[in-house]
């Protein structure tokens, strides 16, 4: 069946010596593999349409009893050019499509995740300041969606709704539960325990319209929390493992 379909390109890989294997994630069908044969050719009709983060309309020949489906055609929608201008923009787009890619089975559609996946490289692609802060609200819209977000609302232990009275030190956070301790509760708690400051910037994220997420500033200690709660939450959760490597190179530039 001849079929057409947004998409975005979350990885591309050489296939033989003309072709490429690409994993698209479809607004129609998911994540697919589709084979695009004679990309690698300087001639060829699909041009820069299939590198990762590509938001492309592609056309392709669809067959249920297939794996890897064909690619027809690849027309870009919209050129996030900027994302190749900028090296720490480009290293958390491509840790967003890589985020995609391993925590996301094939061919299970879900039109909230592929707005989601195109609003942030929008946004990203946009960004001047902060673009840190996009794959936080990426990964807590994504959980959320996925069945398994945060609850920023009231304290796992004694149900009391999160306040200036009950956030005065630490909290600690719960990832099978998805959850927190208020600072009274999580007072004798020896692990799992992250800043109050990692805490709101959290409830701020996710709370926040897309297109002002990069508005605020996170302290380097709190992105480094951040990273660690939404990871440790995702590990309770998904098989995959969640060892990005953008996201590594990402950190180590800022190191330097």
């Amino acid at each position: 069946m001849l079929t057409k379909t947004e998409a975005i390109v979350l990885k591309a890989i050489k296939y033989r010596e003309t072709s490429k294997i690409v994993t698209l994630y479809t607004k129609k069908f998911g994540k697919l593999n589709v084979i695009a044969k004679g990309a690698m050719l300087t001639t060829s009709k699909f041009g820069a349409s299939l590198e990762p983060m590509s938001y492309i309309l592609a056309i392709l020949y669809k067959k249920e009893t297939r794996e890897l489906q064909f690619l027809s055609q690849a027309d870009v929608i919209k050129s996030f050019l900027e994302l190749y201008k900028n090296y720490n923009k480009m290293t958390i787009g491509l840790a967003i499509c890589e985020m995609v890619y391993r925590v996301i089975k094939f061919e299970e559609e879900n039109p909230r995740i592929f707005k989601l996946l195109v609003d942030t490289l929008e946004n990203l692609n946009n960004a001047d300041k902060n673009e840190i802060n996009l794959l936080w609200y990426f990964l807590i819209h994504l959980v959320d969606v996925l069945g398994f977000g945060l609850n920023f609302r009231n304290c796992l232990n004694c149900g009391e709704k999160f306040g200036m009275k009950n956030l005065s030190q630490k909290v600690v956070f719960y990832p099978v539960k998805g959850g927190f301790l208020c600072s009274r509760c999580g007072a004798g708690a020896s692990e799992n325990f992250y800043s109050v400051g990692t805490f709101k910037s959290l409830v701020w994220l996710s709370g926040a319209k897309i297109d002002s997420v990069t508005s605020l500033k996170i302290d380097r200690n709190i992105n480094s929390e951040i990273q660690r709660l939404l990871f440790d939450h995702l590990r309770e959760h998904v098989e995959e493992s969640l060892n990005l490597k953008s996201l590594e190179i990402y950190n180590k530039l800022k190191q330097s």
